[in-house]
């Protein structure tokens, strides 16, 4: 190829040559993509100067370097790589903000070589508001190829194209910036709804893809045991040697950046010595402290820039508060987890105070169940046997629901089973349980309780009550309220309580029960109500005391259907059998 005739551009066609400019001007600022104005330069340029070389360089305003954006003729081997202003050719254009023009590079020391066969080379400026935006690069395996009108066409048009470029690069980063702050909103509210941190954690590298393209991502959150950061996930690395590492607090990039809890870009991770070298083909790393930490790290030299880093920080506020939320989900689930076992334990030890074994009077079989609200439930029942044939039965409910209930519930069973010993009538046992209970002074805190004994020989019961649902003695189909008023357990010193007694006959079915079986509703918020009781025991209080309480709660269970159960539910009964069956043992 021969040089172009110098003679191209005559002094009368300096006119013409403007004009071409305005025109060209027009139309390059007309191109807001960045990569279709670079092409379109190539081809302009073209237009002026034949060429085989090409590369615009554009400025990097963070490191003040140059980096290769757009090439014809360069080996793939350019891309990533950066020109420091006053290095090589182009270094030196941009630096001195004037065109370079070398006819034989060979011949000056500033000549970097990339590729072999260049032998002449034009470097111009590209400024834009007195600030330098990049250089343009032409590249000869001629020597002497390009000539000073060469020079001062493309220094001419150098003007337009960097305001062009300029343009471009505002517009693109405002579009680019627009549809960031659109995406982190909508990040922002997806992982607003994720609570499961390691879902978390994985949605947040994948989302983060979305704002920018990193190579190699970790979430390092806290331990605080131990004050280091261990890796909690980690994307396109080796994860077994980045799970086995602890960074102490204030130790390695990202130890800096949560102790001085800002964040950190490193252009070149080789030249930090904070930086501990756990990725071999690291390069660049940005680091930015959370409540939680995130890592994001590269294996190019200068790939983050001030908009990544403005992107993660905006990000991250969302982050922080997402794991936050995550952590305190996952630490909640934990507890209620170690709750709920220690809820079953604990309603196991219930169960085992709460008797599943009826004493055997002659002239009676006895019968209970109880079905708590919850895990565990303040209903109580027992029974009290002497060697006389005797036998003495409490049925009570406490205040409240769940464990502070049943934990009063198991005081109560207690002070009852140490005072049943000494065969106190009802009236006595309940005033010194009262007693006892206001000694322990807890606040907010009493229970109902009915309390009867009975004799098998006298088929005499005695009882008394301390605000339960009274006693319902069932006789010969009809169910009769046996009422005794007294003040319930544990709310004044000197409560004092009456005591009532009847006789038992043969076929009488006595029922004893806690005010969560009239109190049961149904899907529209109806109670079970007395009467439906009354009209079950009625009805099938000639069976067997077992028989009697399995046809109290079907019916029940009939009523309410799926409705939430609201209290606990407790029944009691007690059914008298002929001379004959005095000895039958109850079957189980």
């Amino acid at each position: 190829m021969s040089p172009p005739n110098p003679n191209l551009i005559e002094k009368s066609q300096q006119e013409e040559l403007l004009a071409v400019m305005v025109e060209i001007g027009r139309e390059i600022n007309a191109i807001l993509s960045l990569d279709e104005l670079l092409e379109k330069i190539a081809q302009l340029t073209r237009q002026f100067i034949d060429y085989q070389i090409f590369a615009i360089l554009l400025v990097d305003d963070q490191d003040q370097t140059l980096f290769f954006r757009f090439t014809i003729g360069y080996p793939d081997s350019i891309r990533g790589k950066r020109v420091k202003f006053g290095e090589g050719l182009v270094g030196a254009a941009a630096q001195r903000r004037e065109p370079i023009l070398v006819a034989d590079v060979s011949k000056d020391p500033r000549y970097i070589n990339v590729v072999d066969e260049v032998r002449s080379e034009l470097a111009i400026p590209l400024i834009s508001r007195n600030r330098v935006v990049g250089v343009l690069d032409i590249e000869s395996p001629q020597s002497g190829y390009f000539q000073p009108h060469h020079q001062k066409v493309l220094t001419l048009l150098a003007s337009q194209l960097a305001v062009a470029i300029d343009n471009a690069n505002l517009y693109e980063n405002l579009v680019a910036k627009s549809e960031m702050l659109e995406t982190l909103h909508d990040i922002g509210k997806e992982l607003s709804s994720i609570l499961d941190l390691e879902q978390l954690l994985k949605k947040v590298a994948e989302l983060l893809g979305r704002v920018f393209h990193y190579h190699i991502f970790s979430i390092m959150l806290v331990d605080e045991e131990d004050q280091t950061l261990k890796a909690r996930m980690s994307v396109k690395y080796n994860r077994d040697a980045i799970d086995r590492a602890k960074i102490p607090l204030g130790k390695g990039l990202v130890g800096s950046a949560v102790t001085k809890k800002r964040p950190l870009r490193i252009n070149d991770v080789s030249k930090d010595p904070r930086y501990i070298n756990l990725i071999p083909e690291t390069k660049s790393e940005m680091v930015v402290p959370l409540i939680y930490k995130d890592n994001l790290q590269s294996p190019f030299l200068n790939y983050f820039t001030l908009f990544h880093e403005q992107a993660l920080m905006t990000l991250a506020s969302h982050v922080a508060v997402a794991i936050e939320n995550a952590r305190l989900y996952e630490r909640v689930v934990a507890a209620e987890a170690r709750l709920d076992r220690e809820l079953k334990f604990a309603s196991e030890i219930q169960y085992s105070l709460i008797t599943d074994k009826f004493p055997e009077i002659p002239g009676i079989s006895l019968w209970a169940e109880f079905r708590p609200a919850r895990i565990l439930g303040g209903d109580l029942y027992d029974f009290y046997k002497y060697e006389d044939d005797q036998v003495a039965i409490a049925v009570g409910d406490v205040s409240g629901k769940g464990a502070p209930a049943a934990l009063y519930g198991a005081l109560a069973s207690g002070i009852l089973r140490t005072r049943a010993t000494r065969k106190y009538p009802p009236a006595e046992m309940l005033r010194l349980v009262n007693v006892s209970l206001r000694q322990r002074t807890i606040e907010g805190r009493f229970m109902t309780l009915c309390y009867a004994t009975y004799d098998a020989k006298t088929r005499i019961l005695k009882f008394s009550n301390s605000g339960a649902p009274p006693p319902i003695l069932c006789k010969q189909g009809t169910a009769e309220v046996l009422s005794v008023e007294g003040f319930p357990l544990g709310m004044f010193d000197a409560a004092e309580y009456q005591e009532r007694e009847i006789v038992i006959e043969p076929g009488d079915c006595l029922i004893f029960y806690t005010d969560g079986l009239v109190e049961a509703r149904d899907l529209r918020g109806e109670e079970f109500g007395f009467e439906r009781l009354k009209e079950v025991l009625e009805k099938n209080s000639q069976l067997e005391a077992k028989k009697v309480i399995e046809k109290v709660f079907a019916q029940i269970e009939r009523f309410s259907l799926d409705s939430r159960k609201f209290d606990d539910q407790t029944i009691v009964a007690l059914k008298a059998v002929d001379a004959q069956s005095r000895t039958e043992k109850l079957s189980c």
